[in-house]
């Protein structure tokens, strides 16, 4: 199957950015001004199609989304797609001391076996860490997919009061160097409601149980069935 064709990006440091609230306004970041959002009936689509690739076992919901061209289209890199979990607040200090990337990856490596699949030829993690002034996570991952080619992530996960917000950016290799400085802006933007901003408590001195690796893998499943049930599904209707 052929690779489908990709507008080409130039960034220029008078971009044209707007301010967009999400999360019922608890939250706000800059986008291109030319993006368009993505409708909730398409990131449904998603989430429905990453539960029907998975048997169940991964149901990743999107609350945003935003990208260039077509708002309704497939999955096109590039684009960047916003999940929102309130699953309990984080103790920041298990994110401290990160465990070396080579370890991280042969774990990651295990788990992902069997998920995998014969479209992906290659999974890649190229970079873990918390930022302590922004209490976010950064995870950069590389998927080499068998007809698209290579695909570059970066999600950035902000702690708050209530879980976590996270913010992924997509971009097809060959939109790698045009598109980094788009997305450092975005992710840079990116502004939590003080009303469930991160706020560390005495508590969080206490050694909590070491969680590092098995969130790394959530975060790495979760762009990898999202990328390679849409490639599977392309390859179907070619």
């Amino acid at each position: 199957m052929a690779i489908v064709a990709m507008p080409s990006f130039a960034f220029s440091s008078d971009l044209l950015m707007r301010t967009v609230e999400v999360y019922g306004g608890l939250a706000t970041l800059e986008i291109p001004e030319t993006w368009n959002e993505i409708p909730p009936d398409v990131l449904e689509f998603f989430s429905l199609q990453s539960a029907e690739s998975s048997g169940g076992l991964m149901v990743e919901i999107y609350q945003h989304g935003f990208r260039p061209g077509n708002p309704e289209a497939d999955f096109a890199p590039p684009q960047v797609l916003i999940q929102i979990k309130e699953s309990g607040r984080l103790n920041y200090r298990q994110f401290l001391q990160l465990p070396p990337i080579e370890l991280v990856r042969e774990q990651d490596a295990g788990k992902l076996d069997g998920r995998m699949g014969p479209l992906l030829e290659g999974l890649h993690l190229n970079d873990v860490f918390l930022d302590r002034e922004t209490y976010a996570i950064h995870v950069t991952n590389t998927l080499d997919l068998k007809y698209e080619g290579e695909v570059l992530v970066k999600s950035v996960s902000f702690l708050t009061e209530r879980g976590l917000f996270t913010v992924h950016c997509y971009a097809l290799i060959t939109q790698h160097v045009a598109m980094n400085p788009v997305f450092d802006t975005i992710l840079d933007s990116v502004r939590i409601d003080e009303s469930i901003r991160y706020r560390p408590r005495l508590g969080d001195r206490l050694p909590p149980t070491p969680a590092l690796i098995s969130y790394a893998i959530a975060l790495f499943i979760a762009v990898l069935v999202l990328v390679v049930l849409v490639v599977q599904r392309r390859r179907r209707n070619a």
